[in-house]
């Protein structure tokens, strides 16, 4: 067992020591790429973010509604029933104030003549806002006209 430890430590010193300069200077590039990893990284976060700072916001969801109930029916958008009525989004305080409501994708109503349920995805509100990646569910009421 002595024999051994001492022809591990004494044996191809010369490798040994090659591969122990090539393991540190390697290391020494993969700590200088993150560092240099990190600093870009914080000049794109720099350039995408706004300067007047982020804040968050409550919006009313309003649901889009494209085609016509079939003939002999019609369709009261103000009764649509959206679940959740609401969604937080998180943008610029100069580009929040602006904004209102958040609008759901086009629902089709296309030749209905009954109840409509859709989930459906949010329109994207504008560059440089971020709501979460929500599906709404929408109900819209579809009646026979009164003739």
């Amino acid at each position: 067992m002595l024999r051994f430890l001492k022809n591990f430590f004494t044996r191809n010193v010369g490798l040994k020591i090659t591969a122990f300069i090539i393991t540190l200077a390697l290391w020494f590039y993969i700590v200088d790429e993150l560092h240099k990893g990190s600093e870009e990284e914080q000049q794109f976060l720099d350039r995408v973010l706004p300067s007047d700072g982020l804040i968050s916001k409550k919006l009313s969801i309003r649901p889009i509604f494209i085609g016509k109930p079939r003939y002999g029916f019609n369709m009261d958008d103000k009764k649509a029933v959206i679940s959740p009525e609401y969604c937080i989004v998180v943008g610029s305080k100069n580009l929040l104030n602006k904004i209102k409501f958040a609008y759901t994708r086009p629902i089709d109503i296309s030749g209905a003549n009954k109840p409509v349920v859709r989930s459906i995805a949010l329109n994207p509100i504008a560059p440089g806002v971020y709501t979460e990646e929500t599906l709404v569910q929408v109900t819209v009421p579809i009646e026979k006209s009164a003739q």
